[in-house]
């Protein structure tokens, strides 16, 4: 009986030993843990130790460099992102959080390679068109960008970001009128965002609509009130529409908030004798 009872106390401790001891799909948990709660270095420290254990465990590099990310190590985060690649070629969220790094470094011909290859995983993801979009205007290819915003909000007709980013693009190639209709459906599903309305607005003022850009300037202000630009914006459309006295009011408002830019404006038509 005694040499039982000791066979079974060995075979308990063994089984301890086994399942209590840290593996890397725990390290893995405790780490994703550790980030959600904002202890972003040692979500890192865990997700290292899931590595030491299995140097191929992919969602633990997606994970690290996901964390390096937030902490503002973005090169880190690449590697990360790339060695996941490595190990599972066909990992979409390495695909797009490694487009989103590199964007962050400037490169985007190598974002939108990643985006580029997240399609092709998933041709009805809105957020890598919309993404690879937004490479293609920082490249100045205006014509494919907004052909991607089409595409994103075809496939998500509630995204507003990609309705306002196809604004600014037509804006920059002069389709006033397009612009306006996309502003307007951002607007239309977030009419709660003040920049919508600050663009929109001026549009409408390079197309000599100045009371429409006020109206806009107006709405942008009342959402946010600390948008030194749009001041400076109003006060543009106030003078031409010949209301000095608010326009240079809101050329003070704006230099006193930090946008000097109107301090020209101010010296020309505002100084009193």
């Amino acid at each position: 009986m005694k040499r039982i009872s000791c066979l079974l106390f060995v075979f308990f401790a063994l089984l301890l030993f086994v399942f209590g001891k840290d593996n890397p799909e725990k390290l893995l948990q405790k780490g994703i843990a550790k980030g959600r709660s904002g202890k972003l270095d040692e979500a890192v420290l865990y997700f290292d130790k899931a590595i030491a254990l299995d140097s191929t465990y992919a969602q633990a590099y997606f994970n690290r460099g996901f964390a390096k990310n937030l902490n503002y190590n973005t090169k880190g985060a690449i590697l990360d992102f790339t060695r996941a690649i490595q190990l599972d070629s066909a990992y979409a969220n390495a695909y797009f959080n490694r487009g989103l790094a590199y964007s962050d470094e400037h490169d985007n011909r190598a974002a939108m390679e990643d985006f580029n290859r997240l399609i092709a995983i998933d041709s009805t993801d809105a957020e890598a068109y919309y993404y690879r979009g937004i490479c293609k205007y920082f490249l100045v290819e205006m014509y494919p960008a907004i052909a991607d915003f089409d595409t994103a909000t075809m496939l998500n007709p509630n995204y507003a970001e990609a309705y306002y980013n196809k604004a600014i693009a037509k804006s920059r190639l002069g389709d006033t009128d397009g612009a306006i209709k996309d502003y307007s459906s951002a607007i239309s599903i977030n009419p709660y965002d003040a920049d919508f309305y600050n663009n929109r607005g001026n549009v409408k003022y390079v197309i000599k609509d100045y009371k429409g850009a006020v109206a806009d300037y107006n709405k942008a202000l009342w959402l946010d009130p600390y948008m030194a630009r749009t001041y400076s914006n109003r006060g543009n459309a106030h003078f031409f529409m010949k209301n000095r006295f608010d326009a240079c009011t809101d050329w003070t408002n704006a230099v006193e908030m930090g946008f000097t830019y109107a301090q020209e404006a101010l010296d020309l038509f505002c100084k009193t004798k």
